[in-house]
């Protein structure tokens, strides 16, 4: 395949595969990574397959296309893994999950049944295929609280909630899958992706849900002192990194971080936020929750930079500047 330059927003060429008539399968792929993942393989001229249950995404969060096929089910559903997967696919993008570590707290059982037995469910299914690769999108949660702040992949995990332990879990299934029968993964753990088809919402994320108060004149809400940090990582640097680690022959059986590098104070993005919009609205505090125990973090990318080529561009006034362009509009 060919290897078509990529030209970033600071002038840096990344190097990504021409996936041009490919066929990929997405799970969660109406999500809000998902959603941007799927939008930009068509661009590349990929034949694209989603599988979602729209359980926790907005219908129209994809676009029309003639190389677009939805599928609507779940991912623990044989019937609708068997529909999903009548087709062979060249890539299995995995990212279907039950979204919130709050929300896995409420029910853990779910949780596992959602982002365990689903994940082991739709790799049986590829091991039939043997695509070129199964990727699986990870979470910088499963870190968990380290003494040292930068998150390295060699750390030992050290998941806090139900959520957290879910895809780690998931992470062990892939590694087995591959050491059993011999299918390729790239795993990826991303790190508080935001941006445009990222929806406000008790159990979403801190973003999403800032804007949705500043632009209807209510409090954004803090919970701790607004000191705590965060690799906020906007979702196009996200997309970039999942196809490199996918495609890249440096990526097989691999894990990696998808981060910025960079870690941003909580009350800097409120403060934003509020500047960006233009909105009057105050910032309120409320208590840590019971398991929220980090209070700093930031992805080591080291790894995705050498490995992959993986550069992410985007500034955090730059990725907010333009969600706030999809609030505008949604």
């Amino acid at each position: 395949m060919q290897r078509p330059s990529k030209i970033n927003e600071t002038g840096q060429e990344m190097s990504m595969m021409n996936l041009k008539g490919a066929s990929m399968l997405v799970t969660g792929g109406n999500g809000a990574v998902g959603c941007n993942l799927v939008r930009r393989l068509l661009e590349q001229g990929s034949k694209v397959t989603v599988l979602d249950d729209f359980s926790q995404s907005d219908t129209g969060n994809l676009p029309r296309h003639q190389n677009l096929v939805i599928v609507k089910g779940d991912i623990t559903d044989k019937r609708s893994l068997a529909k999903a997967f009548s087709k062979r696919f060249d890539y299995v993008f995995h990212l279907a999950a039950r979204f919130a570590n709050e929300l896995s707290v409420k029910d853990p059982l779910e949780d596992l049944r959602v982002n365990v037995q689903g994940t082991v469910q739709v790799l049986l299914y590829s091991l039939k295929q043997k695509p070129e690769r199964f990727l699986y999108t990870s979470s910088s949660s499963l870190y968990g609280y380290q003494e040292n702040p930068i998150m390295k992949e060699d750390m030992m995990p050290n998941p806090s909630t139900p959520y957290a332990t879910s895809k780690l879990t998931a992470e062990y299934y892939c590694k087995s899958i591959h050491k059993l029968y011999d299918m390729d993964y790239t795993i990826v753990r991303l790190s508080n992706s935001y941006g445009p088809y990222d929806p406000p919402g008790r159990f979403r994320n801190v973003i999403p849900n800032f804007f949705e108060n500043a632009m209807n004149n209510r409090p954004l809400i803090i919970t701790g002192t607004g000191k705590e940090t965060r690799d906020f990582t906007f979702v196009e640097d996200c997309v970039d990194g999942i196809i490199l680690a996918a495609t890249k022959k440096a990526g097989r059986n691999q894990i990696f971080n998808l981060g910025t590098g960079k870690e941003t104070q909580i009350r800097d993005i409120a403060r934003l936020v509020l500047d960006i919009t233009n909105s009057r609205s105050k910032i309120k505090h409320r208590p840590m929750r019971s398991f929220d125990h980090v209070k700093r973090r930031r992805m080591d990318i080291s790894k995705a930079r050498r490995m992959l080529g993986y550069n992410p561009s985007t500034t955090i006034k730059q990725g907010l500047d333009k969600t706030y362009q999809w609030f505008l509009t949604r």
